[in-house]
């Protein structure tokens, strides 16, 4: 797995580093949560409850880092390096430096965008687009000394969507949420209905909630709420 980082929330602009993981994680979640409003009358029990919002997505993994020589990249299953160490030498890695690579990529903060990167992570087919959300570090084996020499990582990354995908994902184009537009050049109040509500009948309702004079000409610019349409 490669973890890559970039300057901008639609991964168009790579900034400086990536970083590839000592040993591939042998599973990982995702997670999807539905937010709703509840709403229970005072003294009564139950109640119904209504959409409110989408939650990103967050994805769970573990990582490995490891400074006793065993364990080594290569193209074996996993990412390890399937041939002694006996074998063919061993490069130790220092964890707490490795950990601070690790860190710059993915938790601290990058001064040109004053927040911490957005950062892809690239394993086969997955190419996910997020930023860390979470990390906590568990030591595992230590030197004589303290130092340590083997540590897990437990990630969790928040998914980064850009609009026109947000959009299909959460797509809200009903006549029972109250929306407004932003008059564009060549926009009629029959043709804006017609996209609201799917019928150009509801023009004169629209344009006396909105106090329009002219039915004919609307201003580019101006923002015209659309109310839900009773039931």
């Amino acid at each position: 797995m490669t973890i890559k980082a970039y300057g901008d929330a639609t991964f168009q602009k790579p900034a400086l580093g990536e970083y590839d993981v000592l040993v591939n994680p042998e599973s990982y979640a995702i997670s999807y949560e539905v937010k709703t409003n509840d709403t229970t009358a005072q003294g009564k029990g139950g109640g119904a409850s209504s959409f409110n919002l989408i939650s990103s997505q967050t994805l769970d993994f573990k990582f490995l880092f490891d400074g006793t020589g065993i364990i080594r990249q290569g193209n074996g299953p996993g990412g390890i390096d399937v041939t002694p160490a006996i074998l063919g030498g061993s490069v130790k890695k220092d964890v707490v430096e490795e950990i601070n690579k690790f860190k710059k990529i993915v938790y601290l903060v990058d001064g040109d965008i004053h927040q911490p990167r957005f950062v892809q992570l690239q394993w086969g087919a997955l190419h996910y687009n997020c930023t860390l959300d979470k990390m906590t570090l568990h030591f595992k084996l230590f030197r004589p000394d303290g130092y340590p020499l083997r540590v897990e990582a437990d990630c969790t990354f928040k998914s980064v969507i850009d609009g026109k995908q947000l959009a299909l994902f959460t797509d809200t184009h009903s006549p029972d949420i109250t929306k407004v537009h932003t008059v564009k050049k060549g926009d009629t109040l029959p043709l804006l209905c017609y996209r609201e509500y799917g019928d150009s009948k509801y023009y004169y309702q629209v344009a006396a909630y909105n106090n329009l004079t002219d039915l004919k000409q609307l201003e580019p610019g101006t923002r015209l709420i659309f109310p839900p349409i009773a039931k």
